[in-house]
């Protein structure tokens, strides 16, 4: 259908006033691209020009032509998506940044809601929609930024060490039952000759402190505390012999400020400070071992969880240094899984204790049936 000398002037001058209006969304979008910032370009601000063109157009010459009001709306959507693609890609400090294809939905990955985009080493990716006839809102958040290094939506194999040897009771195996439970678990420094290397910790997520076979150097106790504070987990327990081999823990609790002392005691424990690892519990059993001593200073965060009731004695601390928690427990029963038919709540002591413990990205235990 022709265009008449006055529609197209009109025509004209609105192509100039949409440019003027693409030009002004797209220095808002630029100044927009900053850290903590986003701009969502959608189907209204197509609208509205197209909206404005009908009416120019009708008010000036009342030019009733479908084929004039659908050319500049989809000049308008096709300035405006041209718009919003020059603001992603000519950001300085994001080069090689493109608007991911239309219909492309959030990474489930990322620690912040609606997930973070993925960083591919060509650029950033940042999942939506470009479709502005109606479909959802393009969505572009300058500050996504990559996900964590083993993120998504699935927990990752938890892996475990044990240092030492198991606790005297041939009816029980605790390491057994970690594996059952959906866990990896190798034992390890059984012997006294075994050095504690940054290697020797590298490949576990989680270190349990078992009965130990000697007093670890200074200089160990250094690595241990350096991989805790890296992200590791940790588990001490203790109360093995009513010796002085009782106590070898100590030599690696060093850095952290704590440190097991005194009489055998036993419990059971029945009194619990709030906290993920405590939650629900009532009764925990301690039999034959020692109170667990906050020695003070600022090397870690130390917070009593658990008591026992002579002279509300301490049983149990949750330690924080660094990126890393630890629990140090002042007896060793708890690992004895075959008395826990009658203990049920020392199953889910461990599996609350392991998720918190344990790196965020971490499948939880699943204890069998």
């Amino acid at each position: 259908m022709a265009i008449g000398a006055g529609a197209a002037g009109a025509a004209t001058r609105l192509v100039w006033r949409v440019l003027h209006a693409a030009s002004e969304i797209n220095q808002r979008t630029t100044r927009a691209l900053t850290p903590r910032s986003s701009i969502a370009l959608g189907p209204t601000s197509a609208r509205n020009l197209c909206s404005l063109a009908a009416a120019h157009l009708d008010s000036r010459k009342r030019v009733r032509c479908t084929a004039e009001v659908l050319f500049v709306r989809l000049l308008a959507g096709s300035l405006l998506s041209a718009s919003a693609l020059l603001g992603c890609s000519g950001e300085p400090d994001r080069p090689g940044s493109a608007v991911a294809a239309a219909g492309t939905s959030h990474s489930a990955a990322g620690s912040g809601p609606g997930g973070s985009p993925s960083t591919g080493t060509a650029g950033t990716s940042f999942a939506g929609s470009s479709s502005f006839a109606g479909g959802p809102n393009l969505i572009v958040d300058a500050d996504a930024g990559p996900t964590e290094q083993g993120g998504g939506s699935e927990c990752q194999h938890l892996n475990i060490g044990i240092l030492g040897n198991p606790g005297a009771r041939a009816s029980s195996n605790f390491q057994a039952w970690l594996e059952k439970s959906g866990t990896s678990a190798q034992r390890i420094h059984t012997t006294v000759n075994e050095p504690l290397t940054a290697a020797t910790l590298k490949p576990f997520d989680v270190l349990v402190l078992d009965w130990l076979t000697r007093d670890y150097t200074p200089e160990e106790a250094a690595i241990f505390s350096l991989w805790l504070s890296a992200g590791g987990g940790m588990m001490s327990m203790t109360g093995y012999s009513n010796t002085a081999a009782d106590f070898h823990a100590n030599s690696l609790l060093a850095p952290l400020r704590v440190e097991y002392g005194g009489p055998l005691l036993s419990g059971p424990v029945v009194d619990f400070a709030i906290h993920p690892v405590t939650a629900g519990l009532t009764s925990v059993t301690f039999s034959g071992g020692y109170t667990v001593t906050d020695l003070g200073g600022g090397a870690s965060t130390r917070t009593p969880i658990a008591f026992l009731p002579d002279a509300n004695a301490v049983a149990g601390i949750a330690i924080q240094v660094g990126k890393g928690r630890g629990i140090v427990w002042g007896d060793e029963w708890i690992e004895f899984d075959s008395e826990w038919s009658t203990l049920p709540e020392i199953t889910q002591f461990w599996v609350q204790l392991f998720a918190w413990i344990a790196p965020k990205n971490k499948c939880e235990l699943t204890p069998p049936k």
